[in-house]
C-alpha cells in the first residue's frame, strides 16, 4: 500500500502503524510522488492527505480514479467538514478519515481491500 503525506512526521507514524498491524508500506511525501510512480498498478490501496501543496488529495484521488479505476484510496484530514468529506468521495475516494487515525479503523479499512504484506 502507499501513503502520500506532505508531513514527514505523519507520514513516519502512519508507516510504523500500518507495518504493526501487518501491511508493507511505500511513503510518498507529494501528490506528483505516486504519480509518477511507474508501479502503481501493484499497490492494492493508497491512503492520501487531502491538503497538500501542489496536486491536493481531491485531485490525486481524481486521477487515480481514471487511471487506476479499481485502486481503493482512503482520503484522510486533519481539518474535518462535510463539504471536503463529500468532495472527497464524490472525486472516488473509497472511503475518508480523519486524523489521528484511529488504528482499530484503520485495519478494518484496510482488511476490506487487500492482503496482508503486499504493496
Amino acid at each position: 500500500m502507499a501513503i502520500v503525506d506532505d508531513d514527514p512526521f505523519i507520514r513516519a507514524a502512519l508507516r510504523r502503524l500500518v507495518l504493526s498491524i501487518g501491511y508493507d508500506v511505500l511513503l510518498f511525501d507529494r501528490a506528483e510522488a505516486l504519480l509518477s510512480y511507474s508501479a502503481a498498478d501493484d499497490l492494492f490501496c493508497v491512503l492520501a492527505d487531502l491538503q497538500m501543496p501542489g496536486v491536493n488529495g481531491i485531485e490525486l484521488i481524481q486521477t487515480l480514479s481514471r487511471r487506476h479505476p479499481s485502486l481503493p484510496v482512503i482520503a484522510m484530514t486533519a481539518y474535518p467538514n462535510e463539504a471536503i468529506r463529500q468532495r472527497a468521495l464524490g472525486a472516488g475516494a473509497s472511503t475518508y478519515l480523519t486524523k489521528p487515525i484511529d488504528a482499530a479503523v484503520l485495519e478494518t479499512c484496510l482488511s476490506m481491500f487487500g492482503s496482508r504484506h503486499g504493496s
